[in-house]
């Protein structure tokens, strides 16, 4: 027994008998377990499981001595495949250790694919020469001076092209935006939706702009995500010089603060830049809204602004607000309120007309109205803001209908009114509506009826989607 000891093959026989099987059995549980846990460094022990090791382990035989007579080539091919074995494994770990484990965000996720292929191939090449230099004694100067010159042919045939690659790489790894953020660049506004080793690709609303890094390298922009407070539209216009500066500004703020798509928060802000021209900052959900921001802005303002009596743009005309006009209305209304062919004479210093373009609200929750507004043209919905930012039709007002019928009783409502069309109103005071009732209690008790059906269709509304009314006294205006 001891002589067979002593022999050169006993040992590394016995490893291979012993340590292989062992071998073969730790990476299969290695495997598996990989398997069950969705790794992708499964296929990477696969390899070294079904062929590294198992070559390893004839090289082993192999190499012993007197294990192969004659010129010794069959060594030489066994070790070439477990050198090609090798660098084809190692390669394949480095790539999963590297990038196909980077955390989302790092410089690693960020690395072009082009890049990572054209290194693997570099290193492929590299290797293999080093493996036939080491194991057939090949003479590999030539490959690596081949390498070096058609790196630099192609680096000054690719010299511009490459320079923007380059460049376009650092800033990727500089990393000043990430997917879904909005940037702009000159008069280009758009949220990222793809970042690759050659161009950003920006959605602007009207389609997707493709910016190449490199330009974006070579110029400034503007992240307009980073910014720790929400993104703010600014817009200038100009008033009347005798408009009052202060409420204009009063006014400004008034017409953004009821815009849907502003930011929760912070408040819009007005100041004036001189002369007649002021400026808006209105906070924004997202910069993508400030296309729809601003015209829905400059729409209203034009409204608001006919209705406080301030000149948008200097306009000193309002040829739709007539006396004849005011007159029509007035006969329009009388049967509602009672009023006699001669009363609308008398009621005209105290009447005033109105106009309301889709979306403004006529009537805001919480308030106490102060006028009563009587429809003469359009449609409004009647409903009620819920806290979770919803809105509860209740019903739809059209032509004779009152928005405000909680002025006469003094009282806050609950409801908000919002124009959905184009619409005309007639603003009659509530001191007004004092003397009518007075003259004519009738009025009194239909505005009382109308309230109440409004509040029962409200409750029945909001019991439609499992809410209730407000306890204590609710009232639909």
């Amino acid at each position: 027994m001891s002589d067979i000891a002593q022999q050169p093959w006993f040992w590394p026989a016995v490893i291979v008998s012993v340590g292989l099987p062992l071998t073969l059995i730790g990476l299969t549980e290695l495997y598996n377990a990989l398997v069950r846990r969705g790794s992708r460094a499964a296929p990477i022990v696969a390899m070294v499981r079904n062929y590294v090791v198992p070559v390893a382990g004839v090289l082993v035989l192999l190499s012993q001595p007197g294990a192969w007579q004659g010129s010794g080539t069959w060594p030489k091919v066994v070790w070439t495949v477990f050198g090609l074995l090798v660098i084809v494994v190692t390669i394949n770990a480095v790539n999963h250790l590297v990038f196909h484990r980077a955390e989302k965000g790092s410089w690693r996720d960020r690395f072009p694919t082009i890049f990572s292929d054209l290194i693997r191939f570099v290193f492929i090449v590299v290797g293999i020469a080093l493996l036939f230099w080491w194991v057939w004694g090949a003479d590999v100067a030539g490959v690596f001076a081949a390498l070096g010159i058609t790196s630099i042919v192609v680096g000054l045939a690719l010299q511009n092209a490459v320079g923007s690659i380059v460049s376009g790489l650092f800033l990727i790894f500089e990393a000043p935006f990430e997917l879904g953020d909005w940037i702009e660049m000159g008069s280009t506004r758009g949220q990222i939706v793809e970042v690759n080793w050659r161009a950003v690709h920006l959605e602007t609303g009207n389609g997707t702009i493709v910016v190449p890094t490199a330009e974006l390298a070579g110029g400034t922009f503007t992240n307009l995500s980073r910014n720790p407070e929400p993104y703010a539209a600014t817009m200038a216009f100009e008033f009347g010089s005798d408009d009052p500066p202060g409420r204009v500004r009063e006014l400004l703020v008034a017409v953004a603060r009821d815009i849907p798509l502003i930011a929760a928060g912070p408040e819009p802000t007005a100041k004036t830049l001189g002369g007649s021209r002021y400026e808006v900052a209105i906070p924004l959900r997202t910069p993508g809204d400030r296309d729809a921001v601003a015209d829905a802005f400059a729409t209203r303002l034009w409204y608001a602004a006919r209705r406080a009596d301030l000149h948008l743009d200097g306009d000193l005309t309002d040829e739709w607000r007539t006396p004849s006009r005011l007159q029509d209305a007035l006969r329009q209304i009388a049967p509602a309120l009672s009023l006699a062919p001669g009363d609308t004479d008398t009621l005209a210093a105290h009447t005033r007309l109105e106009r309301y373009c889709a979306g403004e609200s006529l009537l805001r929750p919480g308030v106490v109205p102060v006028e009563t507004r009587f429809i003469l043209a359009g449609s409004v919905v009647l409903g009620i803001s819920t806290d979770d930012d919803g809105f509860v039709q209740v019903g739809v007002l059209g032509v004779d209908d009152p928005v405000g019928l909680t002025a006469l009783s003094r009282t806050h409502t609950i409801s908000r009114a919002v124009a959905t069309t184009e619409v005309d109103v007639l603003v009659v005071p509530v001191g007004v509506l004092d003397d009518i009732v007075r003259a004519h209690p009738v009025v009194a008790r239909e505005m009382v009826r109308e309230s109440d059906n409004r509040v029962r269709q409200a409750a029945a509304a909001l019991q439609a989607v499992g809410r209730q009314l407000p306890r204590g006294r609710a009232v639909v205006g």
